[in-house]
């Protein structure tokens, strides 16, 4: 690992781990980043309602400890609070998603409706919207391709779609979705073109070109 801390949170700060995982980093299957910032890495086991099952699955490492237990956590650095992360060992890469409601209801809309009061853009933060599947991975390999959003879409309906470079011209493709604003934090070059209008593309030649109007 760099000298250069890879992470914004101070490397101190708690991280909840399962025991599994100080064991045997192997086992790693998901981390979650909250909407606190703070980070929660499993071998796949849930929290419990029933409190003594939490304290035999689960402990604290400061983040610098769990980054040193498992160093790939380092490329989450981008990712927004919010969302979660689950492994795929096989590929060395993370699959990203939008966090799900939790089971406090009051806290889930007081969170909702902050992040739809900060918004400053068109449409709302909270709206779940298409983005091609790599866009929604981020490989670990040194030789991993640098992930880019060539094409917006803002469908007839106003909805979304946010199409990758990986993604060959004129050819069918996977989606996934993801909440809008994780989109922009993850790709904040996109926000240039939210101002797009039902039925408007936007599309452009290289990561970090201009965004051209191709379409509506």
């Amino acid at each position: 690992m760099s000298d250069e801390w890879p992470l914004r949170q101070d490397p101190e700060s708690p991280v909840i781990i399962a025991h599994a995982l100080v064991e045997d980093p192997a086992r790693l299957a998901f981390a979650v980043l909250d909407d606190d910032d703070d980070w929660f890495v499993s071998d796949g086991a849930e929290f419990d309602e029933d409190m003594d099952v939490n304290r035999r699955l689960f402990g604290a490492l400061s983040l610098r400890e769990a980054v040193e237990l498992l160093p790939h956590l380092t490329a989450l650095s981008p990712l927004p609070p919010g969302m979660a992360a689950d492994w795929d060992p096989d590929r060395s890469t993370w699959l990203l998603s939008s966090v799900a409601d939790s089971d406090d209801v009051a806290e889930d809309r007081e969170i909702r409706e902050a992040r739809i009061a900060a918004w400053q853009h068109p449409g709302s933060p909270v709206d779940e919207v298409q983005l091609s599947t790599a866009l929604t991975e981020i490989p670990t390999t040194r030789d991993a391709p640098a992930r880019a959003v060539r094409q917006v879409v803002r469908e007839p309906d106003g909805s979304w779609l946010f199409v990758g470079f990986e993604v060959p011209e004129e050819e069918d493709f996977e989606v996934e979705g993801l909440e809008l604003e994780h989109v922009t934090r993850l790709y904040p070059d996109v926000v240039g073109v939210l101002r797009a209008a039902p039925g408007q593309v936007f599309d452009r030649s290289a990561p970090g070109s201009p965004w051209e109007l191709v379409e509506g």
